[in-house]
């Protein structure tokens, strides 16, 4: 029998294990650690390591409690790099205080994790080995201006200077700029491509940084604190203006990937702010886009930051297949909450394309691998060409260094030159700056054992990724299977539509069944969920479902074919109209766009303007540019000519709603003669219809109502009521049975504050859905 450095926990008494890890002078010496007992509730000293697990690779070697023991080549870099010269450091890693091969061990250590990374004097985010490029990204978050200069100047001398000398610059303003804007780009690149690393689609980080007291963000020997980064975007971002209108960001200039960043820190001060209050569905929808190894955790991950109410019962269990995990966290959901918010968060996902946005580099020294550097480029008509950047032709690459160097991939000699494809060649229209992020064809973004990115041309798959790909398609084979009811966190879909409740909110939106409660009735088959309801109607017309390409709001309506066939078909006047009494369909149609809040939330009468300023009848709106696409000064031009909007949308607004005809002294106390006011507000409503429309169709029912159904909802659905449910509920019904499928969430307006409750509707049924 083969020993191990592992001994029983008394987990139910809060018992872990810490892991010495004794010290070394040389990064390259042997990994020695030690595994310690410890109660939780004895205080101990110690600090836990957040890291991505990723591809063991040939692994590591270490000795512990004078064993050896494997460990993934990322966890012993981190070891190695942690290590202090002088003293031990006491650690809590999952991968080695937890015994993995035991799953008993890790159904019961899992749930003291709140307590570990919440009592750890500091959490140590592990973002993985440095390149030459991020010690530069690492050196501007900690301020270190001197020394950035100086690495940069370290870098170009290695590489190559990615921009024109300066004396052949200054001959033309144009190039002056680009070169300034290319030499910030080439620091803060780098500092996206941190903020880019697989540690951010990781699962666990999220409970991990949550709870915690103090957080280290560290990249080889760089450390800086988490909120280092939120002082340096604050910083960027008061000294580099970005393009908005309405307050919608048009350009990704300035943006960073720092949208996980940011969720996290929300969460983290929400969790120190509110005692620990977190709702489990916001969290889980919020982060459902996160990688993780074993599904189990899309649920588990994310236990140790919830109410306690909710996360005592439900216990990890491995064992179980993951179906069934979904399966059991449903129900236990509806039982725990007495209402059907986890019924809000199904998604229809089966044969969905689910490409993946784009890859891009934002390092700039990555970039220049397919483009050439000083290739001959043009700003726009009646310009003289310059030098600058300009993409390779597909499969030539340049390999960076203090002279450029072209090779052809497709050549199998795989011969470097110093002659550029595009040398001799007519000049080529310039591309702004952020345009260089996106990846030419054939070219893939990968990240090594290490978390160090880099960009290659024609990579093919690997054996793991080969053995990964198949194992999710045998997931996704068996999440098939699950029953409509339960939503299924492993498989996001880009047609995902935005959940109509805000399950954060102490007051809902909407409040459809009333004030009842969800109770679930006894069925004999547990893949059924039996519940009390109300099948109020049946679905008649559907519009054509809109799914907007991006996750920018339009600033009109202007060229969105679908949502005009939405108000064609809501504006039909039916026989005995429900909303006959209460502004007829067109208010119905403005307040559906927005999904409408109901009761005391429901938006202003005067507000129906905004909506119709949106629907732009008179074509005030214009197509806004790839502000990607374009060279610097064509770019600031167009940045004038965009903001310009923001007054013909004043001005449309006040053709459809005029100033009353009052004295002057009160006409500028009106709101409408706020500009920011208007804009303001305008730009919230034109958010508003993107969430609440995007990814869905306008229904009409037999009724007469109106309302967002799923985009794949079809003629013939019914439109539930169903007891503790906040919205309405599409389903479908299982030909030749009594069983219904659940489709998925709905809006009906004049439906969503408990109208369908009244006898008029008919009496409470048990409604089976399978």
């Amino acid at each position: 029998m083969v020993s191990s450095p592992y001994q029983p926990l008394r987990s139910s008494n809060g018992q872990i294990m810490l892991l010495i890890l004794h010290p070394a002078f040389q990064l390259d010496a042997p990994i020695r650690c030690l595994l310690e007992p410890a109660f939780l509730s004895s205080n101990p000293d110690f600090e836990a390591l957040s890291y991505t697990w990723g591809d063991p690779g040939n692994g590591c070697n270490i000795s512990l409690s004078n064993h050896d023991f494997l460990v993934g080549d990322n966890a012993a870099a981190a070891l190695r790099r942690l290590r202090w010269k002088m003293m031990n450091r006491v650690l809590w890693i999952d991968a080695i205080c937890i015994n993995q091969a035991d799953v008993d061990e890790k159904n019961e250590q899992v749930p003291l994790m709140q307590k570990i990374y919440g009592q750890a004097q500091n959490v140590l985010v592990w973002l993985g080995e440095p390149t030459d490029g991020s010690i530069l990204g690492m050196r501007l978050l900690q301020n270190r201006m001197a020394s950035v200069g100086w690495h940069q100047w370290k870098i170009d001398q290695t590489y190559g200077k990615p921009t024109l000398p300066f004396f052949k610059s200054v001959k033309s303003s144009i190039a002056m700029m680009n070169r300034s804007r290319l030499i910030q780009e080439q620091i803060n690149g780098e500092v996206r491509e941190l903020l880019d690393r697989p540690w951010w689609r990781r699962t666990w980080i999220i409970q991990e940084v949550v709870l915690a007291k103090n957080i280290q963000i560290i990249c080889g020997d760089e450390v800086v604190t988490w909120d280092t980064v939120a002082s340096l975007l604050k910083r960027l971002r008061m000294t580099q203006t970005e393009v908005q209108v309405f307050g919608v960001k048009l350009s990704d200039r300035n943006i960073f990937p720092d949208r996980m960043y940011n969720l996290i820190s929300g969460y983290h001060q929400q969790w120190h702010s509110t005692a620990g209050r977190l709702e489990l569905l916001d969290v889980l929808y919020q982060f459902r886009i996160l990688e993780c190894t074993v599904a189990h955790d899309r649920i588990y991950g994310f236990l140790g930051i919830i109410h306690p109410d909710v996360a005592t019962k439900i216990s990890p269990d491995y064992h179980l297949d993951v179906p069934q995990v979904y399966h059991d966290f449903a129900r236990t959901m509806i039982q725990v909450t007495n209402n059907l918010h986890v019924l809000n968060c199904t998604r229809y996902w089966s044969g969905v394309d689910n490409r993946t946005q784009q890859q891009k580099a934002y390092s700039v020294l990555e970039q220049s691998r397919y483009y050439d550097i000083h290739a001959l480029i043009f700003d726009g008509p009646d310009k003289t060409p310059r030098r600058g950047w300009a993409r390779l032709p597909d499969g030539w690459e340049r390999i960076p260094s203090k002279k450029s160097l072209f090779r052809d991939n497709g050549d199998r000699t795989k011969q470097s030159s110093e002659w550029s494809p595009l040398e001799g060649q007519q000049a080529v229209r310039a591309e702004h700056y952020i345009k260089q992020r996106e990846l030419s064809l054939g070219w893939s973004k990968i990240w090594d054992n290490l978390c160090r990115a880099r960009v290659v041309y024609g990579v093919g798959e690997t054996t793991r990724e080969h053995q990964l790909r198949n194992e999710k398609e045998l997931l996704r084979q068996k999440l098939s299977r699950l029953p409509s009811w339960v939503a299924n966190w492993e498989c996001p879909s880009r047609w995902d539509p935005k959940p109509l409740v805000n399950f954060s909110l102490s007051q809902p939106r909407y409040f459809a069944s009333g004030n009842t409660t969800a109770e679930l009735s006894d069925h004999s088959n547990p893949r059924v969920l039996s519940l009390k309801g109300h099948i109020v109607d049946e679905v008649r017309q559907l519009g054509p479902a809109w799914h907007p390409e991006t996750e920018r709001p339009p600033v009109s309506r202007k060229g969105i074919d679908a949502l005009v066939q939405w108000e064609t078909l809501g504006l039909i006047e039916l026989p005995d109209c429900p909303y006959s009494g209460t502004g007829g369909r067109t208010n119905a149609l403005w307040r559906t766009m927005i999904a409408d809040y109901a009761g005391a939330g429901a938006a202003d009468s005067d507000d129906w303007a905004y909506i119709e300023t949106w629907y732009d009848r008179t074509g005030w709106g214009r197509e806004l540019p790839d502000m990607a696409s374009r060279g610097g000064n064509e770019t600031a031009t167009l940045e004038g000519e965009i903001r310009e909007l923001e007054g013909v949308m004043h001005t449309q607004f006040h053709h459809i709603r005029p100033l009353p005809n009052v004295e002057t002294r009160e006409l500028l106390k009106h709101p409408g003669m706020n500009f920011s006011h208007n804009k303001k507000k305008y730009g919230g409503y034109i958010k508003r219809i993107y969430a609440a429309c995007a990814h869905r169709s306008l229904l009409i029912t037999y009724r007469g109502y109106m309302g967002l159904a799923p985009w794949n909802a079809q003629i013939g659905d019914k439109v539930a009521i169903l007891h503790g449910g906040k919205t309405p509920f599409i389903l479908r019904n299982i030909k030749g049975t009594e069983y219904f499928s659940l489709v998925g969430e709905a809006f009906v307006y004049g439906l969503m504050a408990g109208e369908g409750m009244s006898e008029a509707f008919g009496g409470a049924r048990d409604i089976n859905i399978l």
